[in-house]
């Protein structure tokens, strides 16, 4: 975890024209810069990025890995074995608290999608008249997220209010996503957050999203929706979930409209 914070605030500190050498293209999720950018005259958050797909391999685009640092790879890469070792223990234990077979859920994933996603804040002059990153719910199964200890910028909605989730040094934050809140009929809500920004510190954050293989169908598992309990979320192909949340703007969880009966 320090050595993967250690590359990704290196790289973050490169000058300008080295770190556009990965560009994000308009309207694409990988690489550095501004995703979800959808107008000349959107108001953008605060907020640099870098992201990547890195499984299953032909999701990568190695043009867009940076080489500087020259370890950045490498320890990306075993940062992300290791974080999706994480992600299928996560999923057997959250089967088994809804008694469910563990392996319910991974079996169910096909060849699993996995992307990070490495989130710089400046500090910003006016933080009160922007944000970090605008309101949402992660598209994914489950998203895990580290962050260093500067301030505390990320926050979620509870009960209609945004509460500060505190960073502890070496530990992880678990966000449910989208696609869990479908397959458990409701049981499980997907968690709105965002990023606030700050007048004196920049933060870093490293996301690990985790998700089912695009061609997977997804809806609710039968065995909640049964007893006369209602079918909230109509079955649907992952991929075009995906293909609708990354050209959606941010705001709230109203990507998850695209799933509602």
């Amino acid at each position: 975890m320090e050595e993967m914070e250690k590359v990704a605030r290196e790289f973050f500190m490169l000058p300008l024209e080295e770190k556009e050498k990965y560009p994000m293209e308009p309207g694409g999720i990988q690489g550095y810069g501004h995703a979800f950018v959808f107008s000349d005259d959107q108001k953008l958050d605060w907020c640099n990025m870098l992201a990547l797909g890195v499984e299953p391999a032909f999701i990568r685009r190695p043009n867009l890995w940076p080489t500087t640092p020259a370890n950045f790879s490498e320890t990306l890469e075993k940062y992300s074995v290791r974080i999706r070792e994480l992600c299928l223990r996560l999923l057997e234990h959250i089967a088994a608290a809804l008694r469910l077979a563990p392996g319910r859920f991974n079996g169910m994933f096909g060849e699993a999608v996995q992307a990070v996603r490495m989130n710089f804040y400046p500090p910003c002059p006016r933080p009160e008249l922007v944000l970090g990153l605008s309101p949402h719910s992660d598209g994914s199964a489950v998203t895990v997220l580290q962050q260093d200890t500067a301030f505390a910028g990320l926050q979620v909605l509870r009960d209609g209010a945004w509460v500060a989730v505190q960073p502890i040094r070496h530990a992880l934050v678990v966000n449910v996503g989208d696609t869990l809140e479908v397959l458990t009929n409701g049981r499980y809500k997907s968690v709105e957050h965002r990023a606030v920004a700050s007048g004196e510190h920049d933060r870093l954050s490293v996301v690990t999203f985790y998700a089912p293989a695009y061609d997977v169908e997804l809806g609710p598992l039968p065995e909640f929706v049964a007893d006369g309990e209602p079918c909230r979320y109509r079955r649907y192909n992952h991929g075009e979930y995906s293909r609708h949340y990354v050209t959606s703007r941010l705001q709230g969880k109203k990507t998850l409209e695209f799933a509602k009966i």
